[in-house]
């Protein structure tokens, strides 16, 4: 805290005794450790004060949040209940329209037996077409010109 070292205490000392006086010295110096325990103390009380102070803040911040929060809940629910009751209940359609979807000549399995035909020769016609398509040629990479023409050049 002040940053006194060895050598400050030892000058220190040294003036005490001439100025205390040796018989003195031995009291003074128990008063002086006593004093200095004295405030240690109290400084660490009022340190311990103040942390119990503001944990009581921050206790009572949390407890701010948490009543909020704890209101908060209860809104929704009360909003989500009410919600509930006021919309009817909704049931997912039959699934009747699928079946009046498809044309009355065709059965389910044969119209997916004939799709999936159509796709298997859409995709062998696309095969073939890439195959036979013309492809254009890479163009030719330009040559660097060598140390022997550029002596020439």
């Amino acid at each position: 805290m002040f940053d006194v070292g060895f050598s400050e205490l030892v000058v220190i000392g040294i003036v005490a005794l001439v100025v205390i006086g040796p018989k003195r010295l031995p009291e003074v110096a128990r008063a002086a450790g006593r004093m200095a325990a004295r405030l240690r103390r109290f400084v660490d009380d009022v340190k311990r004060d103040i942390d119990s102070e503001l944990r009581r803040d921050e206790l009572a911040e949390l407890r701010k949040v948490k009543d909020q929060l704890v209101e908060t809940r209860q809104v929704f629910e009360q909003t989500a209940s009410s919600a509930a009751a006021a919309l009817p209940s909704i049931q997912p359609p039959a699934a009747d329209y699928l079946v009046k979807a498809l044309p009355d000549d065709r059965v389910a399995g044969e119209g997916a037996a004939a799709t999936t035909g159509k796709r298997k020769k859409s995709a062998a016609r696309a095969k073939t077409a890439g195959k036979t398509a013309a492809r254009k040629p890479k163009p030719a990479a330009k040559k660097a010109p060598t140390a022997s023409r550029r002596k020439h050049d």
